[in-house]
């Protein structure tokens, strides 16, 4: 039997750790079905603290003790703030020599979601490729220079480390943890009884604007919202500098010291924003929708669209429209 110690301390999304618990519960219960022998997983929550209470949910937790594991599962936390994440980066610190001997020991070290800022802090996923929640890519890249954000992937591995993207990856995680440690066609037939698609390995058609990192730069605030108010219109990175009365460098350089993006790009990722948006709320065709973001060839708007999504306009339609029964209008495909 092995066994899967799941982190457990304040601020952890306890939600996610009883259908973590559910998750290989139901990999026994199946695994009895089949065969009708003993389980095949125990999981156990471990961490600083005997007891954490997170609203009405109480737990106990056992002391960190890895000896006996073949797994460590680090979960998101219910971090939103700089200053939360850089707490949640340092809560496996007094435990970095015990994790960093596990993982010497080639056992599964794996995180998602915000869990991910954990690991990245004890340094283990120094010059690897990791993903993590994508609405904090920009705050994970400035706390870890050293670490390759990699959001094309939803669950991303580097040898015995493996990382997820957010909240509900865990169960694509999971998916991947339990083909890696039973098999391939054992951890397909649990996707199905867990209605969950094991083809969905990308959390791009997910990223949003939504959640833009803060600055204090009122100025480029303003462009910003310029740009926002004039993506049909033929911008270009003179244009833009000209009718703010700076140099196209001054431009660039404000922009990559605060966004970490050039202004073209930055631009880019509205008008892609501003198409995602239309092609979930609207019926227009993606001819339509590509002429209302500034594009005018479709083949170089498609390329662009599948770029940032990894997704066709048509596909993404179908996956996030509200209301699936009015498409009707693009011949993309």
């Amino acid at each position: 039997m092995k066994t899967i110690a799941v982190w457990v301390s304040d601020q952890v999304a306890l939600g996610a750790v009883a259908s973590i618990q559910d998750f290989f519960t139901f990999c026994n219960q199946y695994w009895y079905f089949l065969k009708r022998q003993e389980p095949l997983f125990q999981v156990r929550l471990m961490g600083p603290s005997p007891l954490v209470r997170s609203g009405a949910v109480l737990v106990e937790v056992e002391p960190v003790d890895l000896n006996a594991v073949d797994a460590l599962i680090i979960p998101g936390f219910h971090d939103t703030k700089p200053a939360d994440l850089l707490q949640a980066s340092q809560v496996l610190s007094p435990y970095q020599s015990q994790i960093t001997d596990f993982y010497q020991r080639d056992k599964w070290l794996t995180a998602f979601c915000s869990g991910a800022f954990a690991l990245a802090g004890i340094g283990l996923l120094d010059h690897k490729q990791a993903t993590s929640v994508w609405f904090f890519k920009d705050y994970f890249r400035q706390m870890f220079p050293k670490v390759q954000l990699n959001l094309q992937q939803l669950v991303v591995q580097q040898q015995n480390i493996l990382t997820a993207g957010a909240t509900t990856s865990y169960l694509n995680l999971c998916l991947r943890l339990l083909e890696l440690m039973m098999d391939t066609a054992f951890a397909q037939q649990m996707a199905k009884i867990m209605l969950t698609d094991p083809n969905r390995n990308s959390q791009l058609p997910y990223l949003s604007l939504q959640l833009p990192l803060v600055h204090a730069d009122p100025k480029l605030a303003e462009i910003q919202h310029y740009m926002q108010q004039h993506l049909r219109s033929p911008l270009s990175l003179d244009s833009i500098a000209e009718t703010f009365a700076m140099t196209s460098r001054t431009l660039i350089r404000r922009f990559k010291q605060h966004l970490d993006e050039t202004p073209m790009a930055y631009l880019q990722r509205l008008r892609i924003e501003r198409a995602k948006a239309l092609l979930e709320n609207t019926t227009m065709a993606v001819e339509q929708v590509m002429t209302e973001v500034g594009y005018e060839d479709l083949s170089s708007f498609r390329k662009l669209f599948i770029h940032y999504t990894s997704l066709t306009p048509k596909a993404y339609r179908h996956k996030f429209m509200v209301e699936p029964a009015l498409l009707c209008c693009s011949g993309d495909d």
